[in-house]
């Protein structure tokens, strides 16, 4: 019986990683998110310190980083540091020691940090993602995490693809998804995201359910949230800033 259990284990975990990346793709695009608690009372400076180290050694290309800070969750109060977008090779290049990297951050970062957190990797779906080019305009996102029950990703799939196709009809925000490579018990499987201008932008209805039930007929909404609810074993949001 344990056996039978693991082999179910190991069949949805690469059925998984397979939707991620198969062969002749382009290069898989990556992003490292970093938490990073400041002194209290150094908010700012520690954003100014970041924000100087990044135009010194992350400006552009695969060594590219910025800096959100989490504005409403759990870990209110946080900033993520996020690495990319990269490759996994670019994560084999990134700067170290070299060209004084390491030591700029020791003495210009680090002594604003009141505590570092986890650091977390998450692929980009570009298959069942939409509107990147609108994130980079906006000012704030929300991120879900998500937790799904085991076997449950090929639902996950086809609930996306559904998403996908609705808010590329609408046009007016991004619908990211993201694959978490590194299973932990804490961490999501997945992430959903959406970008967003304003706060009264974000409360607005944006017509997300007439839009998606002109698609797929008039109970579809409906159905669609009692299969979240089959599939989901849990989720974590978070409202973020980008601090450009």
């Amino acid at each position: 019986m344990k056996k039978g259990i693991l082999l179910i284990l190991i069949a949805s975990a690469f059925l998984f990683n397979s939707f991620s990346q198969t062969a002749g793709d382009k290069p898989a695009m990556v992003f490292e998110n970093m938490y990073i608690m400041p002194r209290q009372g150094m908010e700012d400076k520690f954003e100014a310190a970041i924000k100087a180290h990044d135009t010194k050694f992350h400006p552009d290309g695969p060594n590219k980083a910025g800096l959100r800070k989490i504005e409403y969750g759990d870990m209110a109060g946080w900033y993520v540091w996020v690495f990319g977008p990269t490759t996994y090779a670019g994560l084999d290049t990134r700067p170290a020691k070299e060209g004084g990297h390491a030591a700029d951050w020791s003495s210009t970062v680090d002594p604003l940090v009141a505590t570092y957190g986890s650091t977390q990797l998450w692929e980009f779906n570009d298959k069942l993602s939409t509107g990147m080019d609108v994130m980079k305009s906006d000012k704030y996102y929300e991120v879900w995490s998500i937790k799904l029950k085991p076997g449950q990703y090929y639902r996950f799939k086809a609930l996306a693809e559904k998403l996908k196709k609705t808010y590329e009809t609408m046009g007016n925000t991004s619908f990211l998804v993201y694959n978490n490579p590194i299973h932990t018990a804490k961490q999501g499987d997945v992430a959903l995201l959406w970008s967003f201008k304003s706060y009264a932008d974000w409360a607005a209805d944006h017509g997300t359910m007439e839009a998606f039930q002109k698609i797929y007929g008039p109970q579809s909404w409906q159905n669609m949230l009692d299969e979240w609810q089959d599939m989901v074993d849990s989720y974590d949001t978070e409202v973020r800033s980008i601090l450009k």
